[in-house]
């Protein structure tokens, strides 16, 4: 997603709401079983969705309001399916989840849809497919959008202020990436293309035309390795890709420029009932690349695309501390770094943001904890609905 979407606190009430859409949406899915019994886990009694989810029409929803404060007041929602996996079992899943095992990865697909009272509005899907016993993975979707976003930037005295904008268009991302052999390395393909119009709403940033349409095309290729034990919400492992690119006018766009972007997740549970996630984002981009696709500072309590630059980096930890079974509470804090290619002082930024929250064991199966994070940093306190790792927005 372009921007970032602060959410609501997903508490015991919002799971049971929860629950109740999805027996809604398909009741006759539940046969002679009863509404309650499939929302149950019948190890503990307590709601989770994993019986759902394994059934032919179990998705999960996510409705949340939008506060991100460049886009206005709103609402999103996301409709997820889950596939099985062929043999998949959920009695197996549930053991594997209780030993620590690692869990099969499901193929997913979703829709999502979000609007705003600044008239913004984003509608797409996407898939993440997987096969040949986890061999290959498939990433992709497609979507049109129109965003008011703003950007920082030097104004004419030198100082840093915001520039507001509108991005309007449509775009696809396509990934194939395949596992070498018995190993936790995977090697991969990447396409993106974006067709968009981009419009200052007051003054342009500096050496940036007030408006001009554009596309952005891009081929490059990725280096993976992936020992998570679970992809959704993961208790160990580690995660590195490196991917490079390169936009060029031979495959579609009005760019041409390279870029890097390396991102680290490390997850260490040698503590019982504690988890210390870490990541490492970092990315640079060669000369051409146009404002809005540089690469940015992404933390929690900083709107995402805001403060970016031809080199970014950043680092955060979070820490997990299971308090019951179901319920777990967060830690959280970071930074990032970015500037541009001259690298003169006053273009060097550095940003932090940190918070905490709450999270409850959806889907024991599949390894999928849910809850909200609070936040506070550079643009002030925010809260996010959390579903899967809060960091799995990088790891596709």
């Amino acid at each position: 997603m372009t921007a970032s979407h602060r959410r609501p606190l997903a508490t015991r009430t919002a799971l049971a709401a929860l629950a109740a859409l999805t027996l809604l949406a398909d009741s006759q899915q539940l046969g002679a079983q009863s509404r309650f019994e499939i929302l149950r886990d019948p190890d503990d009694g307590a709601i989770d969705l994993s019986q759902w989810l394994a059934t032919a029409g179990g998705f999960l929803p996510i409705l949340s309001p939008v506060t991100e404060p460049a886009v206005g007041y709103g609402a999103a929602a996301v409709l997820a399916f889950f596939h099985r996996p062929a043999g998949w079992d959920i009695e197996e899943a549930r053991r594997r989840f209780e030993a620590g095992e690692r869990l099969t990865i499901p193929s997913v697909s979703a829709a999502l849809g979000m609007y705003t009272s600044s008239d913004s509005w984003i509608a797409g899907g996407g898939h993440l497919g997987v096969w040949g016993e986890g061999r290959w993975r498939y990433t992709g979707g497609a979507g049109f959008t129109r965003l008011d976003l703003e950007v920082a930037g030097n104004g004419p005295d030198g100082s840093t202020r915001l520039f507001g904008y509108r991005l309007d268009g449509w775009g696809l991302t396509q990934s194939l990436r395949y596992r070498l052999g018995s190993s936790d390395f995977l090697v991969g393909a990447l396409y993106t293309y974006l067709d968009t119009e981009t419009v200052f709403f007051d003054d342009a940033l500096p050496g940036v035309a007030p408006q001009f349409d554009n596309a952005l095309a891009s081929a490059g290729i990725s280096f993976a390795y992936d020992s998570r034990n679970a992809t959704f919400t993961t208790d160990r492992g580690l995660f590195v890709n490196l991917e490079g690119r390169r936009y060029d006018e031979a495959f579609g766009g009005d760019f041409d420029y390279w870029s890097v972007k390396t991102t680290i997740l490390a997850y260490l549970d040698q503590i019982p009932d504690i988890v210390l996630g870490l990541r490492a984002e970092g990315g640079s981009v060669g000369a051409g690349a146009p404002f809005w696709a540089k690469p940015a500072i992404n933390l929690r309590g900083v709107a995402r695309g805001r403060y970016s630059g031809d080199r970014s980096l950043t680092l955060e930890s979070e820490l997990r501390w299971d308090i019951s079974r179901r319920w777990s509470l967060v830690g959280f804090g970071g930074g990032g770094w970015n500037d541009a290619a001259s690298g003169t002082e006053d273009e060097v930024r550095v940003v932090a943001g940190g918070g905490g929250g709450v999270r409850y064991l959806l889907a024991r199966a599949f390894g999928i904890r849910g809850g909200l994070d609070f936040a506070y940093g550079e643009d002030g306190f925010a809260f996010y609905v959390t579903v899967g790792s809060a960091c799995l927005l990088y790891t596709s």
